[in-house]
Order: C-alpha cells, then structure tokens, then sequence
C-alpha cells in the first residue's frame, strides 16, 4: 500500500546521484588508503566520546500521588520500545518483532498495567520525505522515549553487515546538530545508537549482532541489501560493534540465520530468512527483564480492576491540566475557604425562585445545616478545567479528602451512571453491585442509595469534597432528568463544586432552581495574556518585540485563554511575524474561526494525506481513540496493515498542541471541547460523511480489534450512530464480543430499534407472539446468552426468572402491521417464522409457548408497544 523510501540505506530523495556518494578527501603523502579511513573513523569517535562527556541529563517528568485521595496501586505506565537498524536488510527481523515479540510482549505487559507501544520508524518510510525531516522526526521519538521511561528508553539495534546512508553536513539541520550533539561524517542509525544508548551507558538498550556467514548464500542480486562494500563503512561497521561491545557486555547478543529463499509475500520481491527463532527469544527475554528492572512495583494481574485505572485516568488528567494557572488566584482562595467550610463572606447565594421538579427537595429530605452546591461557569476556552484541576490538588495539601471527576478525561467519564456510581461508593464507603434485574432505572437506583445513606453522612465528622468538572458535557445534558442526581444540599461536612459552561442553558436552570453559590470565569486581563505568550514561547526558546506583542494583545478575543493560547501556538509555527500579522486580524473574531483556520492550514500542511481522516475519526470515536487503533484505522483496514510510524509520527508532531492522551490506555483525543466543535463544524458537515466515520469505526472494531471490552463499548454505539439498525442487532444478538455486555445496556440499544406502534391486547388485530416447540427450547435467539428461548425476553434476550420477582408475567405482542398473517388460531414463531397453531382462548397449542418481555422491556408504556425490532 505505502512506498517505502529507505532512508537509512541511500540517498535522500531531495539528493542527486553524486551526492550521495562518500565526500572525497585528499590523501596525505605516505599514507595508504587504509590508514586514511582508519584515521576518518577515530576522529569520529573521538568526537563520539567528547560527545559522551557533555550529554546532559534529561528532565523526566514524575507522577506524584494525590494526598489523601491516592490508593496504594500503581498506574498505567506507557513501555516504548524504540527499533534501531538499517532497512533492507532487517525486514525479516522486523517481521519477528512486529508479528511474534511484541504482540506477546504486549499481553504480558498488559497484565502489569503497562501499555506497550513499539516505535519503528524504518516501516513504510513516505517516499516523498526530506532528509532533514526524517532525521528530526526519528530523533524526537527517541526523546519520547527518554522522557516516558524514566531516562533509560526501551531501545532495540538490528546491526548486521551495512552500517547505513551517512548524510552530508549540510542535510542535517542546525537546530538537530545542536541539540542532539551531532557528529559529522556518521549514518543517521549510529546517531541513533549515540542518542538512544550508547551516551548514557543506557541498561535497557539490547543490540543482535547477526552472523553474516549467511550472505555467502544469498542470490547475487541481492548481496548489495545486505552488505556494505564501500571500505569506510566497513571500518565504521567494525569499530561500531566493537565499541558497544566493550560498553554493553552483558547487552549484546549474537545470532545467525540461513537464507531461505525469496518470497513475495510482501508485494515486492524479499530475501527470506529462517531460524530466527533464537533472536525472538532473546529479545523477548532481554525485554521483560529490562521492564521489570526499571518497573519493579507493576505486579502481575490478570484482570486489572476497571475502577483503579478510572480513577488514574482522572488523576493524570488532573496534574496535566493543573500544570499551568495564570491570574486565578482570588477565584482559587475563595474556592478554598468554601471546601474548607470557611464563612463565605462577599459571596451571595443565588437562585431558589424556581419550582423543581427533577432535583426534588422532598425526595433528598434536606436538613437546616446542608451545604449548597458551588457552581464555577464560564464561557467556553475560559479555563474552567484549569482552574477546577489546581483546585483538587489545592484542597489535597490541605489534608482534604477529595472525591473528583473530571468529565471528558477518559471514554467512559461521560457516562452519567458509571459516574455517579463511582462517586456515590467513595462518599459512602459502600461496595455498589451491579444494578438487580428487578429495578428499571439505574440512575435511580444509585440515587436511592445515596440518598439512604445521607442520615448516616449527618452523623459522620470529616470533611469531603467532591469537585466534578464540565457537568454540561455529560451524555444526558439535554435529557429532561438532567442533573437529577445532584441533591440541592449535601449533609454537613461534604460540600461540592462543579463546573460548566455558561452558554449551556439547561444545566444552569436545573442548578437555579435551588439555591446555590455561583462563581464566574472572569477574562483574562492584559497582563495574564502577556505572561501566557511570553512564557510559552520561551519553552521553544523564541521571543517577539515589544510591539509585535502589543499587536497581539490588541486583538478582541485577548481576553479568551483559550484564543490565546492558540494564537501563541499560530506564532510559535510560523515565526515570522510580519506574515502572520493580517492572519491575526482575519481569524480576531472569535474562537471558532481562528479554529478552523487552524483545521484548515494542518490539512493543507499535511504530506501524509492522512490528516484529515484523523481528525474526523478522533471528532466520531467514542470519548477518544487508543494509539494503536488510530495508526491501524488510518491504514489498510482490509489487509490489516497499520500507517506507517513516520507517517503517523509526523501527523502527531503537527497536532501534538491541540490533542490530548487521555486514559491510562492512550486514547487520544481533542485538548479541548471547541477544537472538536470546530472539527465537526468545518469537516463533518454532511450526515453521510459522519455516518461514513463511524461504519469505519464500527467496522474496524469488529474486524480487527482484539479489545473485547472495547468491542462491547464501542461497536454497538458506532452502529448507532451510523444507522446501520441491521448490524447493530446482528451484533447484539450473535456476536461473541456482546456476550458480557450488561442486560440493560443491550435492552437500551434494542428499545431504541422497536416499532413505536401500539400494541394494546385490547386493539383489533393486536396478537401476541408464540415460538414453536423447537424454537422454545433452544439456546436464545436474542442475545449470545445461554438462556433458551421460552425464559428469554423477546426483544433483549435477559433471562425472565420465574414470576419476574412477584410480578405478573407480561406477553409480548405485535401492532396491527406486523400481526398481517397471524390470528386466534394460527400464528408465525416469532424466531424461525414458520408457522404454528394456537387455541382462541390462548391456551398453547402443539408445545407452542408464548413470547414474553422482562421488567426492562415491558417498564412503562414499553408492555404496550410493538414487539417488533426494526432492522435495515
């Protein structure tokens, strides 16, 4: 599918003929040809181990715990594992990592919440690429890997007999020379070695030393992908291994292999290796005790516990977002002395004039000493999240007990249920299980034990915060019972803040009808707006004039961060200024429009021709897309052949300001709520354009993906979403992956595909269904359950126990259309559509059984609606 350009092993595609070719020197008197590149190499090396002396440490980022609110667990830690060597030689050897090493490695690492993430920028390199780019990307991997590995990155050299292309002085970018220490006249795969090991004496980097006995068998026209005929590589080549050697003798493993023939199983002619078992073996081996080395804490286990890796994607995302806070600081200490129940003295409570319906005071039964919920609102871009994130890690070192959610951080934190369930049970303390089969509302089933727990919480002497950020973006915000869940006081001790935007109308007439404190997001003042662009420019080591600021802040939106922030990151690409001048002005309207001149320039700036699938995937995925399945999707989803790392490198280092990692799984996702505005608002303007995204999404999942807790949570939404009514039900009733999916999720999804006729039993024409003999007693034809079918219910497939706890069985029947063919004494098995026999007065008839609906499907008006799922 790709072209491959291999860089590492001939010119630069910008490069003519001769210029590829070694830099000619001038032979001095008496020496031989030997000696010169004898004497070529040392000086390199010299330089190399000058180099070793002035490399600087690098500044790893640490995850501090959250005070009273950190658990014991280890989070998530992201395993990168970077692969070193030159390209047309080690295709078999990347085939074994790729397809044998990884995959396991992957599994074991998981088991240890780890999340392994293999880099190998030599697959599939674009054949348009410049040299100076691919250098830059390649080296700002390795820097990835330094930096998320505690310094000593997970680092893999294939060497075997090429030592690679060496670049001209003039091919490598001044900016990289200076930063990465770069030695003249060396292959772009030593400086790897250099950068990613050798440097920093690194303990978790393995070099395999391939025999090359085997070249002797190779066919002639192959020799020159595997060997290096030009003697000052040969030198190169030689010193090289010897050196690391010497450097790394306990990490340096040799191995061998015979030619096996040449297979086009590839879509090009390759050199076919065999018995590389022994090199899968080591490198398997070298790699999970180098990982356990540097990760001694993540322990083994099997099934990691779904609310201790929620409760670190809420963490991570807290300290990322607290990272940087300008201006705020009134906002904060007022916000402080009402978690620390401080006299509110200057702040007003507001609302209360308004009948309430959903948030009934009658049901909470509200006691005289009940705090008020505190409400943070401001315009969108303002910083809410910022602020409500230095706020939790605020009130932490103050000793406060901090129960927080933070919506958006993760796939599953918008889901209103999943986090009121989370919330409730660390309020409490009890251990909440799965909702019974006899309720109908789970919302309501947590409130009720919420609620009964509230005398309790009167009597109990601590203090807790609950702080639970852009309740606007919940998945129900526009449902009629929004908010209901959020009592209009909370007993005592515990107090809560949330926050949400203000253009949203609903959420903050459901918060009015009580009273409440309501605070805002002022704008940011001239100053804030000078210290943001000033400071993150000088991150990049760039500057602007006094009067080209002044420019910039005399624009409208100057008091919007997040105008600001990405005008900073508009300045900081394109430099210079003066060309960017009447941009600024163009886009100074608003928020939206700067955005999408945003989305606009990343797409015309693209060379992959992959962007702007990426971000519409990114805009239809379900609360973000996990790294591996992004690069899968935007490759060849039919041959199962993943974006090429370098094409997938570049696309993130374009995008790296406006997307976030999310989860302990990596879900990428939009740094922020206006950018994925922006996206739907500029790409996705046509429905069958978002249908399109999301069949792909619902299709890769169920093709490809071997995630079943992912397949379970995403496909049945991506189908949804797309329409496509007939797969959707084929997924919930035949697909092994919808097996553990709860009972009332599925009846959710299948509520939602039934005739909305009525099917009274007392209309004309209305008849219930019935299932034949055999149909009854095999295994539900509904759901992938292992109930049969006369004790299934005849939408969702739950098992109907007995008399369904008490209550009176409810029969299942067909609307006037869908009942054409049936009558008092013949109908249609509602599985196997035969037909069968029944007496009028409804007695069974031949071993026919009457369908039935469970609680979930025959709850309210739902017993007299059509039975009928309507597919495509």
């Amino acid at each position: 599918m790709y072209k491959r350009y291999l860089y590492g092993d001939g010119p630069s595609p910008t490069q003519g003929p001769e210029e590829s070719k070694p830099e000619k020197r001038q032979e001095q008197v008496g020496q031989s040809h030997e000696d010169i590149v004898r004497e070529s190499v040392r000086k390199c090396w010299e330089r190399a181990e000058v180099s070793c002396e002035r490399v600087k440490e690098l500044n790893v980022p640490t995850t501090q715990e959250s005070g009273c609110n950190a658990r014991n667990v280890s989070s998530w830690k992201t395993i990168r594992v970077f692969v070193s060597s030159t390209f047309t030689d080690f295709f078999n050897e990347r085939e074994v990592l790729v397809k044998k090493v990884f995959p396991e490695l992957r599994e074991w690492c998981e088991e240890r919440s780890l999340y392994l993430v293999e880099c190998d920028l030599r697959w599939g390199v674009p054949k348009d690429s410049t040299t100076s780019d691919t250098i830059s990307t390649c080296m700002e991997e390795i820097d990835r890997c330094h930096s998320e590995n505690e310094g000593t990155p997970f680092f893999i050299n294939l060497t075997g007999e090429r030592y690679g292309w060496i670049p001209s002085k003039e091919e490598v970018p001044s900016e990289v020379r200076r930063q990465y220490d770069w030695i003249n006249d060396t292959s772009i795969t030593f400086m790897e070695v250099m950068h990613g090991a050798y440097r920093k004496r690194n303990p978790n980097a393995v070099f395999f030393f391939r025999n090359g006995d085997f070249c002797k068998d190779l066919p002639k026209e192959y020799q020159g992908r595997f060997t290096d005929l030009e003697p000052v590589k040969q030198e190169h080549l030689r010193v090289l291994k010897e050196k690391l050697r010497a450097r790394f003798p306990d990490q340096v493993f040799p191995y061998s292999c015979q030619v096996e023939g040449v297979s086009e199983e590839s879509g090009r002619q390759r050199v076919k290796l065999k018995g590389l078992e022994d090199f899968a073996e080591k490198a398997q081996d070298f790699l999970r005790k180098a990982i356990i080395h540097t990760y001694p804490d993540q322990k083994a286990v099997k099934n990691p516990d779904p609310e201790v890796q929620e409760f670190e994607n809420h963490r991570l995302y807290m300290e990322k977002k607290s990272e940087f806070v300008v201006g705020r600081e009134e906002l904060l200490r007022v916000m402080m002395s009402y978690a620390k129940g401080d006299i509110m003295d200057g702040l007003q409570l507001s609302g209360g004039n308004e009948k309430s319906f959903v948030r009934d005071p009658t049901y909470w039964g509200l006691d005289k000493g009940d705090n008020p919920v505190l409400c943070l609102s401001g315009p969108v871009g303002y910083g809410k999240s910022t602020v409500m994130a230095r706020l939790v890690q605020n009130a932490l070192k103050s000793g406060i007990l901090v129960i927080y959610h933070f919506v958006g951080c993760s796939a599953d934190s918008r889901q209103t249920e999943k986090m009121y369930q989370r919330i409730v049970k660390a309020i409490t303390g009890e251990k909440l299980d799965d909702m019974p089969p006899e309720e109908q509302d789970c919302m309501q089933f947590y409130k009720d034990k919420f609620r009964n727990s509230l005398p309790r919480l009167r009597e109990e002497d601590r203090d807790v915060l609950v702080v639970i950020d852009a309740i606007n973006e919940l998945v129900d915000y526009n449902v009629y019972n929004h908010l209901s869940w959020l009592p209009p006081m909370l007993p005592r001790k515990i107090r809560c803040i949330v926050s949400t935007a203000d253009t949203h109308f609903p959420t903050l007439h459901r918060l009015q009808e009580h009273p409440f404190y309501h605070m805002t997001m002022t704008p940011l003042t001239v100053d804030d707006a000078r210290l943001i662009i000033t400071q993150r420019l000088g991150r990049f080591n760039k500057t602007l004039a006094s009067d080209e600021i002044d420019e910039v802040l005399s624009q409208e939106c100057v008091h919007n961060p997040l105008w600001v922030w990405l005008i900073t990151e508009e300045l900081r690409m394109f430099g210079d200024f003066r060309t960017l001048s009447s941009k600024i002005k163009s886009v100074s309207e608003s928020v939206s429009s700067l955005l999408s001149s945003i989305i606009k320039r990343l797409i015309s700036d693209d060379e992959t021709g992959s962007m702007e699938k990426v971000l519409c995937v990114i805009a239809c995925s379900r609360g973000g897309v996990p790294i591996n399945d992004l690069t899968n999707l935007l490759g060849d989803i039919e041959q199962k052949e993943a974006l090429p790392a370098l094409y997938w490198a570049k696309i993130r280092r374009h995008l790296k300001h406006y997307i976030r990692t999310v989860g302990t799984r990596e879900y990428f996702t939009y740094s922020h709520s206006a950018i994925q505005k922006a996206v739907e608002d500029t790409l996705l303007t046509s429905r069958d354009d978002i249908k399109a995204y999301h069949k792909l999404l619902a299709e890769y999942y169920l093709t490809w993906s071997t995630d079943k807790y992912i397949n379970m949570e995403t496909v049945p939404y991506h189908y949804t979403q797309a329409g496509l009514k007939n797969r959707l039900v084929n997924f919930l009733r035949k697909s092994p992956d919808s097996r553990n999916m709860p009972d009332f999720v599925r009846a959710q999804y299948l509520q939602n595909l039934r005739c909305k006729n009525l099917a009274d039993p007392v209309l004309p024409n209305t008849m219930s269904t019935v299932l034949c003999m055999a149909c009854s007693i095999k295994k539900s034809a509904f759901a992938p359950q292992f109930y049969d079918n006369k004790s299934s219910c005849v939408v969702c497939g739950s098992h109907i126990f007995g008399s369904q706890i008490g209550k009176k069985l409810v029969l299942a029947h067909y609307c006037g259309f869908h009942s054409v063919g049936h009558s008092s004494r013949m109908g249609k098995c509602h599985v196997c559509k035969n037909v069968v026999g029944k007496d009028p007065d409804g007695t069974q008839k031949f071993g026919t059984v009457y369908g039935k609906l469970c609680n979930r499907c025959s709850f309210g008006n739902d017993a007299k609606k059509c039975c009928m799922i309507l597919s495509d």
